[in-house]
């Protein structure tokens, strides 16, 4: 049995490494599909998985690669987690089935294809008046401008809120993923305070909201969410609807600046929208590293023992360009056979707001280039920055010009 490669040596943290992420990981690729490394937020011992094989087996398999780290032979009951953290640990994300399939199923029931319809509708309307405030601008930054205020504005419609608290949103939907932890609870601590009343009364009043649906989702046998799983759920909702939409979008942008020919393509043909998207999903996702996985028992991976209660991690990213799956990776060719690509994740723990992020970043491309066919970037390509997160993958911004 050959020994791991050691990730430690492998910078993928870094703001250098965030904006050449790809290269690296082909780097590391060649080195093997399984890195053992340090979990730098941990300390604990970890794998890294690199190649498309080795994710499906992570992702899909919920006997041997398990989220709830309590679940674990002889692991030692929690004590009492601070406020707004419960929210995070016994939320959906974070359950095997089958209390994970319970959850899942009443969300499925809430989240119907006529409430996704309903959105695209308003979608469709917010992308044209989100263009209608920039018409006179020759120049803003397509992320704070116009790919985060068509989720956030979405997302205030799901729950029912008015307008006036959609700055707050966004400001929370910047610090639930940050590593600073009294940042993160404060976020989480506020979605909760503000959706806490609207409980109350759509309790009573049912609307036509998501969160009112899921308030009165029922299972078969008359089972329903209670408020700390409503609050986890909306919280869930809030990071799917907004991080993954915003990164979807504004990755996709820069697919489109990068491959003319394609964009000339998405923009004059409809029939192009969707497996552009599709491609742009396999070629730079929204998300990088896949929310961790515990080993219930020792098992072996490409040649390696994983033992019992490590960390396992896998990079979507990675997986979505490897060569032995996607012949040629790095091309984006939006005629390929993408179907098995993993940008929302596999299995039962996939991304529950995917159809939303496909749907919103398709409005919102279709709309942005159709009025603005001459816009570019205002800044040279090899100036973006990116975010400095290892989970999530997207630029911070993207100063734009042109019409």
């Amino acid at each position: 049995m050959n020994a791991p490669p050691e990730l430690d040596r492998f910078d993928i943290i870094s703001a250098e490494a965030r904006a050449n992420i790809h290269s690296r990981y082909r780097e590391m690729r060649q080195a093997g599909p399984i890195h053992r490394f340090t979990d730098p937020f941990s300390g604990e011992p970890a794998w890294l998985i690199l190649s498309h094989k080795g994710a499906n087996e992570v992702l899909r398999d919920t006997t041997i690669f398990i989220r709830d780290k309590s679940s674990l032979p002889g692991a030692e009951p929690s004590g009492p987690l601070p406020t707004g953290l419960e929210l995070i640990v016994n939320g959906m994300i974070h359950r095997d089935p089958p209390e994970h399939t319970r959850l899942r199923r009443l969300v499925n029931r809430a989240f119907s294809s006529r409430i996704v319809r309903d959105l695209r509708e308003r979608a469709h309307t917010i992308v044209h008046e989100l263009l209608d405030s920039l018409a006179e601008r020759d120049e803003f930054d397509l992320i704070q401008e116009y790919a985060m205020p068509l989720p956030i504005r979405l997302i205030s419609e799901m729950l029912g809120v008015p307008r006036s608290v959609e700055p707050k949103l966004a400001d929370w939907g910047e610090d639930v993923l940050a590593d600073d932890l009294p940042r993160m609870l404060g976020a989480v601590n506020g979605l909760r305070e503000l959706i806490d009343p609207y409980i109350d009364v759509l309790s009573k009043k049912p609307a036509n909201t998501l969160l009112s649906h899921l308030i009165h989702a029922r299972t078969d046998n008359g089972e329903r969410l209670s408020r700390v799983e409503l609050h986890s759920m909306m919280l869930l909702l809030f990071l799917a609807g907004h991080e993954t939409t915003v990164n979807h979008l504004s990755n996709t942008f820069v697919a489109l600046i990068d491959h003319p020919k394609v964009r000339a393509q998405f923009s004059s043909d409809p029939s192009t929208v969707a497996p552009t998207i599709e491609e742009a999903l396999r070629f730079d996702g929204p998300a990088d590293l896949a929310s961790v996985r515990y080993l219930s028992v020792d098992t072996e991976l490409h040649g390696q023992t994983l033992r019992v209660g490590e960390r396992v991690f896998v990079s979507l990213l990675a997986a979505n360009r490897d060569p032995s799956r996607f012949p040629d990776p790095d091309t984006f060719d939006i005629t390929r056979d993408n179907r098995e690509h993993i940008a929302f994740g596999a299995g039962v723990h996939s991304c529950i707001g995917s159809r939303l992020a496909r749907m919103e970043s398709s409005e919102a491309l279709s709309a942005l280039l159709a009025r603005r066919p001459g816009i570019t970037l205002s800044i040279p390509r090899d100036e973006i920055s990116w975010k400095p997160s290892r989970m999530m993958h997207g630029p911070s911004s993207l100063p734009v010009r042109g019409r």
